[in-house]
C-alpha cells in the first residue's frame, strides 16, 4: 500500500471536497448579495397569511407554503412564501412583515429569517465544512510529501 494510486485518491477527494466547498460558499454569496439587493427600494408593509398552501414534500409528508394578501396604491396582491415547511411558519390570519418594490408589488418577499437567510446559511455552512475537509485533506498530503521529501534529501 501506500502507492502513487493512493496519493492520487488522495489529491482527488481533497479537491473534490475544497471545489464542492468553493463552489458552496460562492453560491452563499450570491444569493446573500442577490437577496440584498432585492430589498433595495422597497418599503415595508404588513401583510396577512390568507391561506396555506398544501404541497407533497420531499419524503412523502405534507407542507405548507404561506399565500399573503396585502394592499399597496389601493389593489390587492397575493403572493406565495418561497419556503415550505412542516410545521407550517405561519398561522391563517397572521400578520407578516413584507418587503415591497412599488413598482413591482408581484415580487415582494415575506421579511423572516427563513425566507430570507435560511438557503445563505446553510450554504455556507456546508460550503465551510467541505472547503475545511477538503484544505486539510491536501494540506496533510501536501505536508507529507514535503516531509518525504525532505527526508530523501538529507540522507
Amino acid at each position: 500500500m501506500g502507492g502513487v494510486n493512493d496519493k492520487n485518491f488522495i489529491a482527488i477527494f481533497g479537491g473534490a471536497f475544497g471545489g464542492v466547498g468553493l463552489l458552496l460558499l460562492i453560491a452563499a454569496v450570491l444569493i446573500y448579495f442577490h437577496t440584498k439587493n432585492s430589498q433595495q427600494g422597497t418599503v415595508p408593509i404588513k401583510g396577512k397569511v390568507i391561506r396555506l398552501s398544501a404541497s407533497r414534500g420531499s419524503k412523502g409528508g405534507t407542507t405548507y407554503t404561506p399565500v399573503v394578501e396585502f394592499e399597496i396604491n389601493r389593489q390587492l396582491y397575493q403572493i406565495y412564501g418561497s419556503v415550505s415547511s412542516n410545521p407550517p411558519a405561519f398561522d391563517v390570519g397572521e400578520e407578516v412583515s413584507l418587503f415591497v418594490n412599488p413598482r413591482s408589488p408581484e415580487a415582494a418577499s415575506i421579511d423572516s429569517f427563513m425566507e430570507n437567510w435560511f438557503v445563505v446559511l446553510i450554504l455556507g455552512f456546508m460550503g465551510t465544512i467541505f472547503t475545511a475537509i477538503g484544505g486539510g485533506v491536501l494540506r496533510a498530503a501536501w505536508s507529507k510529501k514535503k516531509n518525504k521529501h525532505n527526508n530523501f534529501v538529507s540522507k
